[in-house]
């Protein structure tokens, strides 16, 4: 029986990791996209055979896999080309940034919607509202503080004046996108089969993993750490307020630390 619960976790635990990894990985998006498709088919098919055998939990977990799945090869060529941005602007980066989220969230949403899942079973709705909103601005304007006295990297005169819009629309976008699929998505699912600590862990893990293969910080094995320890703590902010406000806005918090000192060296426009 523990050899088949060792599995079981291997198993989940690979494929969340696996169809993770597809978000930031950077390879053609040709080839990309075949990867999709293929973990698209695969996912389907577990769905499907799930359900014939009548397992529940198994199943709902699976459906997970599929409309994250889905969501990831709809968003696949709507690139910053598609929408002829220019990445070198915060505008440019920003709006590429903002068509994702919104894409992903979309497709995430309304495939739960249309499947009979209430929104709060992904945490979108319901939960402690206020404490969320409390818990989560604290942190963001620790962070955002943070961010914009760096003395290694501190913004200069204009900067925020110039690109607080694109800032917001960038951390924003990607914090309520970025929380929704790692934690939302899943958890209430994982917790069908795991208690709440070991979901915690493998959804921080599969957080942690996709940002290894990230070019915008020199020590990535220390930027996955970071990341890591931002998962669980958005991790547990979602279990205990039930809520996507609190854990989006402390990941929002958290991308300003990296999103400013970026704008600010890189003197985008």
């Amino acid at each position: 029986m523990k050899n088949v619960k060792f599995h079981i976790y291997l198993l989940v635990f690979a494929s969340l990791l696996m169809v993770c990894l597809t978000l930031f990985s950077p390879i053609p998006v040709n080839i990309k996209l075949v990867i999709r498709v293929l973990l698209l088919a695969i996912s389907i098919t577990a769905w499907r055979i799930f359900i014939k055998r009548d397992l529940s939990r198994a199943s709902v977990l699976a459906f997970s896999f599929v409309v994250l799945n889905l969501a990831f090869l709809i968003v696949t060529p709507f690139t910053a080309g598609f929408w002829n941005l220019d990445v070198n602007t915060s505008k440019g980066i920003a709006l590429s940034k903002f068509s994702d989220s919104a894409i992903i969230s979309i497709v995430l949403v309304s495939s739960f919607l249309i499947a009979g899942y209430s929104l709060k079973s992904i945490y979108v709705t319901g939960g402690k509202m206020i404490p969320g909103i409390i818990t989560g601005m604290i942190f963001f304007l620790i962070f955002g503080y943070l961010a914009l006295t760096n003395p290694q990297q501190k913004p200069g005169p204009g900067f925020l004046e110039k690109n607080w819009i694109w800032i917001f629309m960038f951390v924003l976008s990607n914090g309520f996108m970025e929380e929704l699929i790692f934690r939302g998505v899943f958890l209430d699912k994982l917790n069908l089969l795991f208690n709440h600590h070991l979901s915690i862990l493998m959804t921080s893990v599969c957080f942690a993993a996709p940002h290894l293969v990230v070019n915008y910080q020199e020590n990535v094995l220390l930027f996955a750490g970071i990341t890591f320890m931002l998962g669980l703590i958005c991790g547990y902010a979602m279990h205990l307020t039930r809520s996507i406000i609190a854990p989006a806005l402390i990941h929002a918090g958290a991308d300003l630390m990296i999103i400013v000192p970026i704008f600010a060296a890189y003197g985008v426009k």
